[in-house]
């Protein structure tokens, strides 16, 4: 076990890690089984996490549950970097993943996190899957590149004449949290400013004035 990078330890040394697949562990805790026979059994549970580096991409958001553990993907250019959890950052590495944006929601369990992160990778709709679909040319528009767009994929067996209709209504959840910092009132404009509260107390029969900072 050579080297530790985010709380999380690496299996084999650098040479080995150029030729094979690498593995890092997640989590090491101690387990206790009450038997009829021993007693209390003591034992070592441990994640690991094994890849490469050259594993898939992240097509589109996702958002992806398990128990009480959700957690919410967005795909980013390419320069964005990893803004995850640990142990997601680490996870993106074996896979090979290296411009996203990951948040957690709920339970913080790492094995939660592994079994979310995994599911909702292999549930998502890549662009060729889409355009079979849709019948449709997939088109993905970058910033550097301003109006023009970049073909993702193509249909296979053709793109249909008509149009995708304008007038249907996309269900798309909204996260209240990225609407207001999208329009940059995620915090308050009163927030650190001192005011004056008045209490009235009913024994003493008298105003007290108290100046303060509010902290929300």
């Amino acid at each position: 076990m050579t080297g530790i990078s985010d709380n999380m330890w690496s299996l084999y040394p650098y040479y080995v890690m150029l030729m094979v697949f690498v593995g890092c562990i997640l989590l090491v805790k101690s387990v206790f089984n009450m038997t009829a026979k021993e007693g209390r059994k003591r034992s070592i549970s441990c994640l690991v996490a094994v890849g490469n580096g050259n594993g898939a991409a992240v097509y589109h958001d996702i958002e992806s549950k398990f128990k009480r553990t959700t957690l919410r993907m967005k795909k980013h250019n390419k320069g964005y970097g990893l803004h995850c959890h640990r142990a997601v950052i680490t996870l993106c590495k074996l896979i090979g993943i290296q411009d996203m944006y990951c948040k957690v929601e709920g339970s913080v369990n790492l094995l939660n996190i592994t079994r979310a992160f995994f599911t909702g990778l292999a549930n998502q709709e890549t662009h060729q899957t889409l355009a079979d679909k849709k019948q449709l040319h997939v088109v993905e528009f970058q910033s550097e590149r301003g109006p023009l767009p970049v073909v993702v994929a193509c249909p296979k067996d053709g793109a249909r004449a008509d149009p995708e209709p304008e007038d249907e209504i996309p269900n798309t959840q909204l996260h209240w949290d990225d609407v207001r910092a999208t329009q940059g009132t995620k915090r308050s404009i009163w927030a650190g400013v001192k005011r004056t509260i008045c209490c009235n107390l009913q024994d003493d029969r008298h105003m007290i004035a108290v100046t303060g900072v509010l902290i929300r």
